[in-house]
């Protein structure tokens, strides 16, 4: 396993790092056969399996059901452990309350993390779903600091889900590495939020690669909504031909063609799909040629190719 600089942190991360939003929430778009989680003991393995073959970061959150658990059971006995990203949650109702509250807020996640991850610090702490104004509550970054300066928490981070909130987050020197959407049907980060990144030393994790399983054999069962996805994809593997096998290499080996990402997210539910996309990942990116042709595609409707619109598929 390949591994690139996370940022500024000094730390090194496998170019395929495991998400495990899968694992403790049923995930994917309703009417795929693979939208349900995985038994416990399936993902145990599945943690394990990734750990051996030399991935080094997993990612959870609190939001992430039993995932924290899961992985606490999974990695009881492995050693050395796994860098770990977790995430802390605001509702919407606890942003803009007083600072002692917001303060509480996090340490509580952290403490509720740690317990469920048995573990004693944190490598990797992201505010989940950062704003700009959640960034504003400077109350929020001291309460981060705080655990840091602890060690219940080592770095920290924001996942985000527009440009707008990425831009900020790289504005604020107390993080050093953000979570991205991207993938071969929505490229919209690469245009500043990469370039900055890079310009400022930010490690970035990008998720989304495979878009909820659209850009897997999942997307020959398209609910009717997404179904224009299917035409964009088939002109990605009509430029690709046999460069690949298949649309999962194409969206895995698309991410690895851009230097500033510092590691891919994969969200898997079994050893199967993981052997897959380690395959993947060990045929590095794809030729610059092919590269450009990609990149000079229409990009499909943002509503499509974004799941924040899929609330009746999700």
């Amino acid at each position: 396993m390949n591994s690139r600089k996370l940022g500024k942190t000094g730390l090194l991360a496998s170019e395929a790092s495991l998400g495990t939003a899968e694992i403790g929430i049923d995930y994917g778009f309703k009417g795929s056969s693979n939208y349900s989680r995985p038994t416990v003991q399936n993902s145990i393995r599945l943690i394990q399996s990734s750990i051996n073959q030399g991935v080094n970061w997993l990612d959870t959150a609190r939001a992430y059901g039993n995932s924290e658990e899961i992985i606490g059971q999974a990695l009881r006995d492995v050693s050395p452990k796994p860098y770990i990203a977790s995430k802390v949650i605001f509702s919407p109702e606890e942003i803009g309350t007083d600072s002692v509250s917001l303060r509480e807020v996090v340490f509580r996640s952290i403490e509720e993390s740690l317990r469920a991850l048995q573990i004693d610090s944190i490598a990797l702490l992201h505010i989940h779903n950062a704003t700009p104004e959640i960034l504003r509550y400077i109350s929020v970054q001291d309460a981060l600091s705080e655990a840091q300066s602890q060690g219940k928490i080592q770095h920290i981070g924001a996942t985000c889900y527009q440009e707008e909130g990425a831009l900020a987050v790289m504005d604020c020197p107390l993080f050093s590495v953000i979570q991205v959407p991207f993938n071969l049907l929505n490229q919209q980060m690469s245009q500043r939020v990469f370039p900055e990144a890079a310009k400022r030393n930010i490690g970035i994790f990008v998720r989304s690669a495979f878009l909820r399983g659209v850009l897997t054999d999942q997307i020959n069962s398209l609910p009717v909504k997404l179904a224009p996805l299917r035409d964009h994809a088939s002109q990605i593997l009509d430029i690709l031909g046999s460069e690949v096998s298949g649309l999962a290499e194409a969206a895995v080996r698309f991410c690895l063609s851009f230097p500033e990402i510092s590691s891919v997210l994969m969200g898997l539910k079994n050893e199967v799909e993981l052997q897959d996309n380690l395959s993947s990942f060990a045929k590095g990116a794809l030729p610059e040629d092919l590269m450009s042709k990609i990149k000079a595609l229409p990009q499909p409707d943002p509503t499509l190719a974004d799941p924040l619109y899929w609330e009746d598929l999700i």
